[in-house]
């Protein structure tokens, strides 16, 4: 969290949860450090509305968050439909939600959970898409827009180190059936990397 600063004297956090392992892990962690500092977190649960479970999923995230202390807010979107481009406009609808509530709640920081696997898959995306010096960057750690600052705190850790400290807290989480639909393009990537643990050289 240094390299990302600087932060209040008593930051105040926002924290993107999905209920997956690796969102999760980012809040408890989140939490954790931003008490030590005197500061507080607020998690924002999105509800993309696309699937029927999807709400009672939000729903039991926000529970298993307020069993650890942390405070959560449910953002569902309305305005979503199957069809073309649905990842992209759903991404498009999930920021545009966060970043309203974090102005809403008067919140700079907003904590995102990718770790090293999504990193490995974004660089396979964007080699596959022709991208330029830039684009092979792949995800920034600090991204600031002119309402939050985007931080990515896990690009270095493998998803195998957030899902053992999440059994060792005793935390459950959600399986979106999305990361297995070979359908998706990240879903067909991470089989291609082989390499579930997020260890590899990829």
């Amino acid at each position: 969290m240094a390299r990302l600063g600087p932060f209040e004297p008593r930051p105040t956090l926002a924290l993107a949860v999905s209920g997956g392992a690796d969102s999760l892990a980012m809040a408890l962690l989140a939490k954790a450090w931003a008490i030590g500092r005197g500061g507080t977190v607020l998690a924002l649960v999105v509800d993309h509305g696309l699937r029927p479970e999807a709400a009672m999923e939000a729903g039991d995230t926000i529970v298993r968050l307020a069993a650890k202390g942390i405070p959560a807010r449910l953002l569902t979107l309305r305005d979503l439909a199957k069809g073309p481009g649905l990842a992209e406009r759903a991404r498009a609808a999930r920021y545009a939600a966060l970043q309203t509530a974090c102005a809403e709640a008067g919140i700079l920081h907003l904590l995102l959970g990718h770790h090293a696997g999504d990193q490995a898959e974004t660089l396979r995306m964007r080699q596959g898409a022709g991208s330029g010096p830039r684009g092979l960057a792949a995800m920034a750690a600090l991204v600031e827009t002119s309402h939050v600052r985007l931080l990515r705190p896990l690009l270095g850790v493998p998803p195998s180190a957030l899902r053992g400290f999440l059994r060792h807290e005793g935390l459950d989480w959600v399986e979106d059936p999305s990361n297995r639909d070979p359908g998706t393009l990240r879903a067909r990537l991470r089989a291609e990397l082989a390499d579930p643990d997020g260890t590899g050289t990829t």
